[in-house]
């Protein structure tokens, strides 16, 4: 063995040393119960790990599989949200109410917190009084008590939305949204409505703001003190969670400019759509030979990690399959219980779990069947997919109209499902090539960005711990009241004031002359 081979082992050794050196220790917080939500926030603690990073993440999955520099704290039991937010309803009936959408969120965010910071070994960790962490790192999905995190363990937060923005998001790094043409999250608006758009967009918009503000904040403020109570017997009173919110240094946002209308924006806030897609890997030797072979094309029906196929009703089951029985297409179902589908078509492989995004890579994956979920339709995006939305709730309406005006997708209703209705939109798609040909152009477009998105996140994380905090990346606008923004104060006081001094002088002119 030569020097130089010494010599350059040597200094890899010393290299990986000042990484592992230099990682820091991160608290990932994700008590949220949503399947795939973890899907996709797995993929930080991953990358986290990789770059030795060390990371204690509470949360309500196992991770699954050996990682190096990783612990798990396990919300156990985990939150039962199958029982509490039944799918079999939803496949009956879909959600349409914006003002429904709006409490199913404050409502699951609330009970989802409690339930996890009740649990024992979530108690036993709020307890403890041996660690320290350089950062926080969690899910901005409605469970702003947990930021309390933050201030046991002093350190600086980062938080991912995995639905995309809210107003709230503006606020909390001293921003406020224009609602005359920024949509509300739950809306699927562009940014030229209509008069009656806008004044819906305004009612809805401020009845948020006004039962945050009121009623939800104080919810789970009260949570929060009530999880820490023996913080405060030691250090003094809490910090609020409107507090917490707007120490927040960076929010890493699920949203891309192509599908989501153009907002204001400030260094803070960080798009990030498409951070949990990796390159595609080799499919299972049966998946892979099946779609390899298929002359005419894959169509992939999947409706996620939460809507299963598998508890859907029969008569809609049988449908779809004797849909795809009169296809020259091959189809792979992900149907999570194949002891339950019956009779299947030649042409259609069943499979428990699919590789989601590897076969939307594939070359002959000409259609996407899904039920909107953000995470499938940016990897639909990616990989240039046509796609047929079957919204449920949630933010899938939104998604799949916005996808439609795109140019590269339809949308109809589960419950509409018949043989003339779901076989008719599957041959529309089939047969227009625009479909397929929009959906390639949006690839170029999402796939065109000055740096990959995971490589974003990882930067801004990073940063902040680096930093210990980043409250030079919002505006101290978080300061002001909404009055002071619009400057209402400068505009409306001083004329208020000159009214008032002349009204005074007035009273006493006329006063003086009376006693004379």
């Amino acid at each position: 063995m030569g020097p130089g081979v010494i010599l350059k082992g040597a200094l890899l050794l010393l290299c990986g040393s000042l990484v592992i050196a230099d990682g820091y220790k991160i608290l990932f917080l994700v008590p949220f119960p949503g399947p795939s939500h973890w899907l996709m926030l797995k993929h930080f603690i991953r990358e986290l790990t990789e770059r030795q990073h060390e990371v204690t993440c509470i949360t309500a999955f196992k991770f699954g599989e050996p990682l190096p520099n990783y612990e798990e704290i396990y919300i156990d039991p985990p939150y039962p949200i199958r029982e509490t937010f039944p799918v079999e309803g939803l496949f009956a009936s879909s959600q349409t109410s914006d003002f429904d959408k709006l409490f199913m969120y404050w409502e699951l965010g609330l009970n989802t917190s409690r339930h996890g910071l009740e649990t024992e070994n979530v108690r036993r960790f709020i307890a403890r009084r041996d660690l320290h962490f350089d950062l926080i790192i969690a899910e901005q999905f409605f469970q702003e008590s947990w930021l309390m995190f933050a201030h046991k363990f002093n350190a600086p937060i980062v938080t991912i939305s995995t639905y995309g923005y809210s107003d709230f998001f503006d606020r909390m790094m001293g921003l406020q949204t224009p609602w005359s043409f920024v949509p509300h999250m739950v809306l699927s608006y562009e940014d030229d409505m209509s008069y009656a758009e806008r004044t819906y967009n305004a009612l809805l918009s401020l009845f948020d703001y006004f039962y945050r503000t009121i009623v939800y904040l104080p919810d789970t403020n009260r949570l929060a003190q009530k999880a820490f109570a023996e913080l405060a017997a030691e250090r003094g009173p809490l910090p609020s969670v409107e507090e917490l919110q707007q120490s927040v240094s960076v929010i890493l946002v699920n949203s891309h400019p192509i599908l989501n209308a153009p907002r204001p924006t400030i260094r803070g806030l960080v798009d990030i759509a498409g951070a949990h897609i990796r390159a595609p890997k080799p499919l299972p030797d049966e998946l892979r030979q099946f779609m390899d072979e298929a002359p005419h094309g894959v169509i992939y029906f999947s409706l996620g990690a939460y809507m299963q196929s598998s508890v859907m009703p029969v008569e809609k089951r049988d449908t779809i399959l004797k849909v795809f029985g009169t296809l020259q297409q091959r189809v792979v179902w992900k149907f999570e219980d194949d002891t339950k589908i019956g009779n299947v078509p030649p042409n259609v492989m069943i499979r428990k779990w699919a590789p989601q995004n590897d076969i939307l890579a594939h070359n002959n994956t000409i259609l996407f069947i899904s039920h909107g979920g953000q995470f499938g339709t940016f990897e639909a995006m990616h990989h240039g997919v046509p796609t047929l939305f079957m919204p449920f709730f949630g933010d899938q309406n939104r998604n799949a109209d916005r996808a439609i005006r795109m140019g590269f997708a339809r949308k109809m209703l589960f419950v509409d499902i018949a043989e003339e209705s779901f076989g008719g939109n599957i041959a529309a798609m089939l047969a227009d090539k625009r479909y397929y040909s929009r959906a390639k152009e949006i690839s170029r477009l999402f796939t065109d960005r000055i740096v990959e998105p995971m490589d974003e996140s990882i930067y801004w994380i990073e940063y902040v711990a680096r930093h210990g905090g980043a409250a030079h990346l919002k505006s101290k606008a978080v300061e002001l009241y909404w009055f002071q923004y619009y400057m209402l104060d400068v505009f409306l006081l001083p004329p208020l004031l000159i009214w008032l001094v002349f009204r005074s002088s007035k009273g006493r002119r006329y006063g003086g002359r009376r006693r004379r």
